[in-house]
């Protein structure tokens, strides 16, 4: 018999499995730069920090779990209105409109969740090891190792997220369109903070050159700085020109409704915003050719009607009239008896 397992716990294995590797990687990274001179500094770190990292994994199973005890009703709605296979069939409007709020809360709260995690553990960490007596230094180390962790699991959270729900969300949102619910984007995020995670990855990396080389050069650390600076600038650099082509999309789309033939020109040269133009335009030209075929068809069936309405003044003007002679010739009919008489 196939155990079936909720959502919200399949979206979060992988999660589980990249934030264990990033916390094997700080373990080994914190394990080979710090001294653990003072006391049995070593020895409870080695112990504790991966019992820390198991326990926090296993409140997140039971919380997307849907335990009552540890998971928010949000996460609950989730496990019961989605399977494998898609969204349950037989949802109520309001049900996949609480659906929908709730992936999106799922989303944004897993990445948090993430983010919370690990600086519980670096907290916990950092006292039991001062208890322990460990230096200062090591507390440090201890403190950039897991920030480093924190980083990489948290950025592979936020996106593995988003795009595991991607087909989901886009049903939901199909769906609430198709029964006229207007859709609300208050809760959603610009792609702004996301250009903040290409220009904190290089940083990143090149805090943990920094520390493996450590004791540091002065020299590296200004190379290090300046390269940086370097990679913050094309990244922002990146960032405007992917935010330009999504600008111009938005405005195809305005001024797609008005009836007058649109055309869609990107400055860009990369193939996919390319042929999406292409593809827009051909789009374009079809509806173009469509509202003209519709007023066409419209003036034809106004030109029939006003035909219509004249040729049904003349026969009705033409019946009235009969009538009246029909009556006149009566009236006449009834004059000349009475004078023959």
């Amino acid at each position: 018999m196939r155990i079936k397992v909720p959502y919200a716990l399949n979206l979060l294995f992988p999660i589980i499995g990249w934030a264990l590797l990033c916390g094997v990687f700080s373990y080994v990274l914190i394990l080979a730069i710090a001294k653990f001179e003072k006391g049995l500094s070593k020895e409870v770190f080695i112990f504790i920090a991966p019992v820390l990292i198991l326990i926090f994994c296993f409140i997140a199973v039971l919380r997307y779990g849907g335990i009552s005890l540890w998971s928010r009703e949000k996460m609950r709605i989730v496990n019961k209105n989605i399977s494998e296979k898609g969204i349950v069939s037989g949802l109520t409007t309001a049900e996949i409109k609480e659906t929908f709020d709730a992936l999106v809360f799922v989303s944004r709260s897993t990445y948090t969740n993430v983010f919370v995690s690990i600086l519980s553990i670096i907290i916990l960490l950092v006292l039991i090891e001062w208890v322990s007596m460990a230096s200062i230094i090591d507390l440090l180390i201890i403190i950039v190792g897991g920030i480093i962790a924190m980083f990489f699991a948290g950025a592979f959270a936020t996106f593995f997220s988003q795009q595991a729900m991607f087909s989901i969300i886009k049903d939901c949102r199909r769906m609430l369109i198709e029964r006229g619910e207007k859709m609300e984007n208050n809760q959603l995020s610009g792609l702004g903070y996301k250009f903040y995670f290409l220009f904190i990855l290089p940083f990143f990396t090149v805090l943990i050159t920094l520390i493996v080389s450590f004791p540091l050069n002065l020299n590296i650390v200004i190379i290090s700085l300046i390269g940086l600076i370097m990679t913050f600038i094309i990244d922002r650099v990146l960032f405007v020109y992917l935010s330009n082509s999504l600008r111009e999309l938005e405005r195809f789309a305005n001024e797609l409704p008005r009836g007058e033939r649109t055309v869609f020109a990107t400055g860009s040269l990369d193939k996919e915003i390319v042929n999406l133009a292409e593809n827009l335009n051909s789009a374009s030209e079809e509806i173009h050719s469509s509202q003209k075929k519709l007023g066409k068809s419209q003036e034809e069936m106004e030109k029939r009607v006003k035909e219509l309405e004249k040729f049904f003044e003349l026969t009705i003007n033409r019946e009235v009239k009969m009538i009246e002679l029909k009556k006149e010739i009566n009236k006449l009919k009834g004059n000349v008896q009475e004078n023959d008489a």
